[in-house]
């Protein structure tokens, strides 16, 4: 993690999907009912991995575009400590919720 708006992007990712009932799987986001929405839709309540870093990072910026590009460099930090054995999006959906959290807190130790 190169800055310190990708830290505390990560931070509030992590924060919107410590409760196993605001994680999902297979899709970026969807609502409490699991109506799947965009990840910067308000009605969202539930993120998979990278949804949450999207929203983490519009939610800082305010931009879906630059949201993006943000939540991309940190999900690719992720990505590339290999330790977890592949992708973040793949991790979520196959590896759980309980994976996701160690896979953020270990990026951000290594911040």
């Amino acid at each position: 993690m190169t800055t310190t708006v990708q830290k505390q992007v990560l931070i509030n990712a992590r924060a919107l999907i410590a409760d196993p009932a605001h994680w999902t799987r297979g899709t970026l986001a969807c609502t409490a009912n699991g109506r799947r929405v965009a990840w910067h839709d308000q009605s969202a309540t539930k993120w998979c991995a990278l949804g949450a870093i999207y929203r983490a990072a519009y939610d800082l910026v305010g931009d879906p575009k630059e949201a993006m590009r943000i939540g991309n460099e940190v999900a690719r930090s992720i990505s590339r400590t290999r330790w977890f054995g592949g992708r973040l999006p793949i991790m979520n959906d196959t590896r759980g919720h309980t994976a996701v959290l160690a896979a953020f807190d270990k990026a951000l130790s290594a911040a």
